[in-house]
């Protein structure tokens, strides 16, 4: 059977995302990501974040050996995100920490801290009340790994601290 190019285009239009292989990745865990490429000292963090949107500032360290950076984004489903960066090399450890704030959010506390509780990379605990949904989590293969995740009516916040082996010397 030969098909015309005009319907494999109408059948691949109609195909869903998550059929092809794509799928959604929640905003909340999208915002983790951007943090955790900073934290780890992933040396393409800016740049993966500026091309999701992210505004992205240097700032001075008091020695070579920290760095700062800020960002901010406003993040559908969520709100107006700050985040804070500081990654500082010790010899053969790197400390990474990274905080994003939305001091006004939108959307559903659950849809925001579910997804986070579902990745396998992490483990720990969630606590749903009135005020929201709160998350306490270590990653699943690395105890030095320490992320908060909460969702109030006052606040979204994630906030993670790495500490990892650097294999390489410290350099400014």
């Amino acid at each position: 059977m030969r098909w015309c190019p005009a319907l494999l285009l109408l059948l691949a239009c109609a195909t869903p995302a998550v059929a092809q292989g794509k799928t959604k990745v929640p905003q909340s865990v999208q915002v983790l990501e951007v943090c955790e490429a900073f934290a780890t000292d992933n040396v393409l963090a800016r740049e993966n974040a500026e091309e999701q949107g992210w505004t992205i500032y240097e700032e001075d360290g008091e020695s070579p050996y920290v760095r700062f950076y800020s960002g901010e984004k406003d993040v559908p489903g969520i709100g107006y995100a700050e985040m804070t960066v500081l990654v500082e090399g010790y010899p053969g450890k790197i400390f990474g920490y990274c905080r994003v704030d939305v001091s006004e959010p939108t959307g559903d506390a659950v849809a925001e801290i579910e997804p986070i509780d579902a990745l396998e990379r992490y483990e720990g605990m969630t606590t749903k009340n009135d005020d929201g949904m709160f998350g306490s989590f270590t990653g699943a293969d690395d105890p030095d790994t320490l992320l908060l995740a909460h969702h109030s009516e006052t606040s979204f916040v994630i906030q993670l601290t790495v500490i990892k082996p650097q294999t390489d010397a410290v350099v400014p």
